[in-house]
């Protein structure tokens, strides 16, 4: 059978390479020059490569860990100290061990008691369908007080949703506890994060090697325009530079831009689209002479700060130099995503000063912003009922994105699970088309 797969980032790779395992004649169509998407890599004038966003591995990635093996990425996988706080009223406030859980001045004794119950309340609550209906404002609430919702998370929430929360389901938070309790096991809430020397790059750059080896193809400046359909039956695919045809299509791509390529898809399904919402990344990206903190991660808690994370990392392969990420989630319209990237660094600048008044550009060996307007889709209440099918309305067509992975996170884990699910749906069965 020939497959086509829309969109050459993890998602897509991941998938065209079990596809073809299955020995299917499978291409990738991508719209730039290389592969990579989220998971690109950023090249210096001299020679130095960094990732372009951060990618972590928590313990838990099994999945992940066991393709890196069988790709040959095993050694190629770093694991440092996971060493992490808040930031609120630009003083440091540690969060990396029971001892910092104890003498954590920004909630009271009661409030902190609360909040460790959350977290272990997080691990063993299992009702999803609860928690899809809630919101986490309400959820957050109900079982950690209001005062640790108004210190810690309504911030948080404000500078990771750009201060549009309000239908956030309880299951985001849900997740992100889940996700990062694996990091820091009680009691001790120490642990360690893990990453690939190379950036998740090398992960795709492997993939796509072995899934060139069992036949496959990448198309490269490759912009699909239109995704063909007939009487509810994918019929072929046009690009900037012509036509292909295939017996199936995977758009693994994100909602949005997939509902802007389909002619005239049924209403129904249409508003369904409509409803999957994405935020926006702007990613500043410093690599310095020195390191920033000894911290791996800081939250902030101050929503006005134009970067809501502050995330280091020594780089694996030059000694001496240390990256930063200075993330902000955004709208995908955003007026930020059209800010230059020298008014970037200036408005980023002054506020890393008021955290680290020792931080100078002095440091600074590279400097670069990232942007990407659909990076990460929200988890809204009811999505359980309303998150979007991997098969299509028409036959022979397929969606494979991050949105379908709810109530989980679109983590890098989540990204290579799904996509063995989806070519084993594909695989075991047949394309069902809704009735005109």
């Amino acid at each position: 059978m020939r497959i086509g797969v829309i969109g050459g980032g993890l998602m897509g790779v991941a998938l065209a390479y079990n596809l073809s395992q299955a020995n299917h004649q499978v291409t990738i169509l991508e719209q730039g020059t290389h592969l990579g998407g989220l998971n690109d890599q950023l090249e210096f004038d001299d020679g130095l490569v960094v990732p372009r966003y951060q990618h972590a591995l928590m313990p838990t990635d099994t999945t992940l860990r066991e393709l890196c093996a069988k790709l040959g990425l095993e050694d190629d996988l770093i694991f440092q100290n996971a060493r992490a706080g808040f930031v609120n009223n630009d003083s440091i406030y540690p969060m990396s061990n029971i001892l910092d859980f104890v003498s954590f001045s920004m909630l009271g004794l009661r409030d902190r008691l609360r909040l460790g119950r959350m977290i272990l309340l997080t691990r063993t609550t299992s009702n999803l369908h609860e928690l899809d209906k809630l919101t986490a404002k309400d959820w957050l609430v109900r079982i950690g007080g209001v005062e640790a919702f108004e210190r810690i998370w309504r911030p948080l929430l404000e500078a990771k949703f750009d201060g549009v929360y309000d239908n956030v389901s309880a299951t985001y938070v849900w997740a992100w506890l889940n996700r990062m309790s694996t990091v820091r096991q009680v009691p001790q809430l120490s642990g360690t994060i893990g990453y690939l020397k190379r950036g998740h790059f090398s992960l795709i750059q492997a993939l796509a090697d072995a899934f060139i080896q069992l036949g496959g193809e990448i198309k490269y400046d490759m912009r699909v325009r239109e995704i063909e359909v007939q009487n509810g039956q994918f019929q072929r695919v046009r690009t900037s530079t012509g036509t292909f045809e295939y017996d199936a299509l995977v758009a693994a791509i994100a909602t949005p831009i997939f509902a802007r390529l389909l002619p005239a898809p049924y209403l129904e399904y249409r508003a369904r689209l409509e409803k999957s919402k994405y935020l926006g990344l702007i990613c500043p990206v410093i690599v310095l002479d020195r390191p920033l903190s000894n911290f791996w991660t800081l939250n902030l808690t101050d929503p006005t700060y134009p970067f809501a994370t502050i995330i280091q990392t020594p780089h694996s392969e030059k000694p001496g130099h240390y990256i930063v990420y200075l993330p902000r989630y955004t709208a995908p319209d955003n007026d930020w995503m059209g800010v230059s990237d020298g008014d970037i660094a200036e408005a980023w600048f002054v506020h890393l000063k008021k955290i680290f008044p020792t931080f100078s550009k002095d440091q600074i060996i590279h400097f670069a912003v990232s942007r990407s307007r659909y990076a990460e889709p929200i988890h809204m209440v009811n999505m359980l009922q309303n998150k979007l099918d991997i098969q299509t309305p028409y036959a022979g067509l397929y969606l494979a994105n991050t949105a379908q992975v709810y109530p989980y996170l679109s983590t890098s884990e989540a990204v290579i699970v799904h996509a063995r699910e989806v070519a084993e749906r594909m695989l075991t069965t047949q394309p069902i088309s809704m009735a005109v």
